[in-house]
């Protein structure tokens, strides 16, 4: 990812749990004009301590961070251990929070159904939760369901890991400098607007884009409104 002959600023963007970057890509076409944009994925992710050092060995100097849901706790986390390489940071239906112990039953519980039953099965029992819109849920579950299928098992128990155990994000969320974007759905079931709310706190600055009518799954459910919110935030 060399920026030397790359005039536009380097975008890294993480998806979710389970999946890849086809989750990205209308604002990947959409920010290219302003963006160097990479979509990364967990297919090389195994133990939680090595990856962040090791992607950061991949990654340019400076760079922006976007990270949806799961991809979300990542980009704190890379915020926390290199924060001088981040220009910006925008999390979309993410948290800042601590893993709790009900968050840790959960990760837990889909574990076991993927090792028993598979990905699909795990897919079947989040689908409801994904999206709010029924309609939204139909014309998205092939993707959905393919992304899941793609994700190669160690990958997979390291991202229900890493959702079990990840430490507060709030503290490096406040005491990050750069331009800070909170998209969210407002029927978000997984990441729901109070914990929003207390990353707006934590930065009273940031840019919050709170969608009606739109669940967890935002850049599948409101893609152009996130693009056009990432653009603002990029510009900034």
């Amino acid at each position: 990812m060399n920026q030397s002959m790359n005039p536009r600023p380097a975008l890294i963007m993480l998806p979710g749990t389970l999946c890849d970057g086809r989750v990205f890509a209308h604002q990947r076409r959409a920010l290219r004009d302003v963006a160097d944009v990479h979509t990364l994925d967990y297919r090389q992710l195994r133990h939680l301590d090595d990856w962040v050092p090791a992607l950061l060995e991949r990654l340019p100097p400076r760079f922006s961070l976007a990270g949806f849901s799961l991809g979300g706790l990542w980009a704190l986390e890379i915020v926390r251990q290199a924060p001088h390489r981040v220009e910006r940071l925008a999390l979309i239906a993410s948290n800042a929070r601590a893993a709790s112990a009900k968050g840790r039953r959960h990760s837990e519980g889909l574990w076991r159904l993927w090792k028993q039953r598979g990905p699909r099965a795990v897919v079947q029992q989040a689908l409801p939760n994904y999206f709010h819109h029924v309609q939204c849920r139909r014309a998205h579950t092939a993707l959905v369901t393919d992304m899941a299928v793609k994700t190669r098992t160690p990958a997979a128990r390291a991202e229900f890991a890493w959702a079990a155990s990840r430490p507060a994000g709030l503290p490096a969320l406040a005491a990050f400098d750069g331009p800070v974007l909170l998209a969210s759905g407002q029927q978000d079931r997984l990441c729901p607007p109070p914990w929003q709310q207390a990353m707006h706190l934590a930065r009273p600055d940031a840019q919050w884009l709170e969608l009606p009518r739109v669940g967890h799954f935002l850049p599948l459910e409101a893609p152009a409104r996130l693009s056009q919110a990432m653009r603002l935030w990029m510009q900034r």
